[in-house]
């Protein structure tokens, strides 16, 4: 049996995306037969491993072959995705370096993984370190189902006529809050917000159960995520995986979706672009079979079946070229 270990930033912890992957990765990988155990990187070698997967900016080296995963380039999240405009240039660029190294020299030496084709591009780019295997996050699409709005609305007690969206995740710069708010009331939907902390302008509905959060997607008639830079947004994939329509920017795995299905470019914007994003949502009624489309392909292409066949096949090609001394 395949022992792994999944290392993560914060083992205890399944709310932030990186620690939310690292579970469902050990999950996955027990599906396909083997034993996976999430640690972190301190106590590494306190299980035993055949085969170790890091993740962001955490690394630890070890005997066994290593799998890294790139969930976003620091380069372009901080060029593109963080506000440090209030402070000094040295500062900025001293920010920029230290966590660009720290990805560099998690990545080197490794079997490198990244969760959209533009992080990939990211990271050639600025780190020139080539990426073996684009692997997109995968999503319970069990629980995350298509559903009735309807119904969904009266088990919460929300009028049936009333123009509703949702803003899922933590309320920090690069996901802008602002674009979401604003956009909102110029388009005349009420602004709900799913996560921790609270935004003003927006009603929050507190951090919410996976159950408790399908029903509201469902409930609302678009979710909403202006953000400046992601790379495989879980929040967005489960929230299309339910046929509610996401208003989103064209950065990370959007741009790989919209590849394949067009139509969904209306839905979108350029990162920053408050006006872009408001004409995205007040086209929604009429773009109807897009996000139709988005949903197939999204429960095809992200669900944990597809999810596990990639990432098995990653494990073997590593674990073929270990043996044959070829890599």
């Amino acid at each position: 049996m395949m022992r792994v270990a999944v290392v993560s930033p914060n083992p205890t912890s399944n709310s932030g995306g990186v620690e939310r992957f690292c579970h469902t990765l050990s999950e996955v990988i027990g599906r396909l037969g083997g034993a996976a155990e999430v640690v972190g990187a301190a106590d590494l070698d306190s299980v035993a491993h055949d085969l170790v997967i890091t993740n962001g900016m955490v690394s630890r080296r070890s005997s066994a072959p290593r799998i890294h995963v790139y969930h976003g380039c620091w380069v372009d999240h901080v060029r593109l995705g963080t506000r440090t405009n209030d402070y000094s240039l040295p500062w900025r660029t001293q920010f920029l370096v230290k966590g660009a190294a720290k990805e560099i020299w998690a990545g080197a030496n490794a079997y490198r993984v990244a969760v959209s084709q533009p992080t990939a591009e990211e990271v050639e780019q600025w780190y020139r370190l080539r990426v073996h295997r684009v692997i997109p996050n995968g999503i319970d699409t069990t629980t995350f189902v298509v559903g009735d709005r309807e119904a969904a609305r009266s088990q919460l007690g929300v009028s049936p006529d009333e123009k509703l969206a949702l803003f899922i995740g933590r309320a920090e710069a690069r996901k802008r809050t602002d674009i979401a708010v604003a956009a909102a009331s110029r388009a005349g939907y009420r602004l709900m917000t799913a996560g921790a902390g609270t935004v003003d302008g927006a009603t929050s509905l507190g951090v919410l159960s996976p159950s408790e959060l399908r029903t509201w997607i469902l409930a609302v008639d678009c979710v909403l995520s202006p953000s400046d830079y992601e790379a495989c947004s879980l929040a967005i994939l489960e929230a299309m995986a339910t046929g509610t329509a996401v208003l989103t920017t064209r950065v990370g795995y959007v741009r790989t979706l919209i590849e394949q299905v067009p139509g969904y470019r209306d839905l979108t914007a350029a990162a920053g672009d408050l006006d872009e994003f408001t004409r995205a949502l007040t086209l929604l009624p009429s773009r109807g079979q897009a996000v139709v489309d988005a949903t197939a392909f999204v429960r095809a292409e992200n669900s944990l079946d597809r999810f596990a066949e990639h990432w098995s096949a990653a494990i073997d090609e590593v674990m073929k070229t270990t043996a044959d001394g070829s890599r």
